[in-house]
């Protein structure tokens, strides 16, 4: 009898060793799959080999699941009996979650400041903190005795906790053509998120820095304010001679809505030398809407065109002008899914499954659920599933029912239990 995708899974983190364990957790990492999280969860307290419960709590803290907290308190508590990497792994899954709870261990861990956990330390920090962490934090920017990388991690902890005190010394920092590159690349990062106005100025000038990486992160932070001279430099990004300066400012364009930097993108996502730069181009349109739409569908269609840029034109449609664009994309759907060498057919299946928030390609579901081939009829199945499609349930039921393959039988079963 065959068994579903979810019961061999199930079994490998009961049952397998610690590579099928971790092979297992890559996969889920990419599909960003939390159904496991119990099972993983026992295994964690289970097991004693370290790497492996590092990858679990890696998993974990990737998808910012909470479930794991007591656990991860408990081993950093006890951390002089414990693996160091496990005890750094613990310290991030807590800073991922936010634990408030994680920040009793602050004052003892600082004062024996162990270097094997103090950048874990300051993550927690940053993500967990209040004033009393942001008055340490400070102390470890101003302060001479600091070393370079606890400094830069202060910096971007000084970020997450929103410290507006640090404002000036940032925007400082970003200034210092002597301030060494990564420290005010995290600055600017760290300006990002603490959206002082007068961070604006500093930042459009580091967006015309010498230093390319510089250049990129300025622009980058610019997405974060809407002010007229921030928009002007993420435009006049666009123009970078740097590809990641360029990736930054379609970003920032598409973060903005920035309606001027239109012609821009349409001239990087049909002609800019890397692929990297068309493709968030593409996005930055899809977000723009209007007029970009007619344009993403020209993409779509025209055959001279990378197919994974057209396979990217095609996901932004569904996602973000399914009302405008659904005939082109059932048309499109249709025709590639009767040609004979379907490679492209199945990267257009794979945009629907990972749609998680477009509910109104239903149609496009429903050609998936009547292909011949398991994997498309897989794809339309899990485009139900994130998408909570309740049109198509009574589909899902059927196919539970009749399907002549077991294994999609208990695959729409499973998916029906998202409703």
């Amino acid at each position: 009898m065959a068994r579903s995708t979810e019961e061999k899974r199930r079994d490998t983190i009961r049952y397998g060793i610690d590579s099928e364990i971790t092979e297992l957790l890559k996969t889920l990492t990419t599909e960003k799959e939390p159904g496991f999280n119990d099972d993983l969860l026992a295994l964690l307290k289970a097991s004693r080999s370290p790497k492996l419960r590092v990858a679990v709590l890696d998993f974990l803290a990737a998808l910012e699941w909470r479930g794991a907290e007591a656990e991860a308190l408990a081993i950093v508590d006890g951390r002089d009996e414990q693996d160091s990497s496990l005890v750094s792994s613990s310290l991030a899954y807590l800073a991922a979650i936010r634990s408030k709870e994680a920040l009793r261990f602050v004052p003892k861990m600082m004062e024996e400041n162990d270097k094997n956990y103090m950048s874990g330390l300051v993550k927690l920090m940053g993500r967990s903190g209040g004033e009393t962490e942001e008055a340490a934090l400070l102390a470890w920017f101003d302060g001479d005795s600091t070393t370079p990388t606890l400094k830069e991690e202060a910096i971007r902890a000084l970020g997450e906790i929103g410290s507006t005190k640090a404002a000036e010394r940032l925007e400082k920092l970003v200034k210092d053509e002597n301030g060494g590159k990564v420290a005010r690349m995290n600055a600017c990062a760290s300006l990002a998120k603490i959206k002082s106005p007068t961070s604006v100025a500093p930042l459009v000038s580091a967006a015309n820095d010498a230093d390319p990486n510089v250049r990129s992160s300025a622009i980058e932070a610019l997405g974060s304010f809407g002010t007229q001279e921030a928009r002007a430099a993420i435009v006049q990004g666009l123009r970078d001679s740097y590809v990641k300066a360029r990736v930054s400012a379609c970003k920032a364009s598409g973060e903005l809505k920035i309606s001027e930097a239109e012609p821009y993108l349409r001239y990087k996502a049909t002609s800019d030398p890397e692929k990297a730069v068309k493709t968030e181009a593409c996005k930055a349109l899809a977000v723009l809407g209007g007029d970009s739409f007619a344009f993403l569908r020209e993409r779509l269609e025209d055959k001279k065109t990378d197919s994974s840029i057209r396979v990217l034109c095609f996901g932004l449609l569904a996602r973000y002008d399914a009302s405008g664009s659904l005939g082109l994309l059932e048309a499109r759907l249709k025709s590639e899914q009767a040609e004979k060498e379907r490679s492209f057919y199945t990267a257009l299946v794979r945009e629907i499954a990972n749609a998680d928030k477009a509910p109104d390609i239903g149609s496009l579901a429903r050609i998936l659920l009547a292909d011949k081939d398991y994997n498309m009829r897989v794809g339309g199945i899990e485009w139900i599933r994130k998408n909570k499609a309740f049109g198509l349930k009574g589909e899902l039921e059927r196919i539970a029912k009749e399907d002549p393959s077991e294994a999609l039988r208990k695959r729409a079963s499973e998916a029906l239990k998202a409703f």
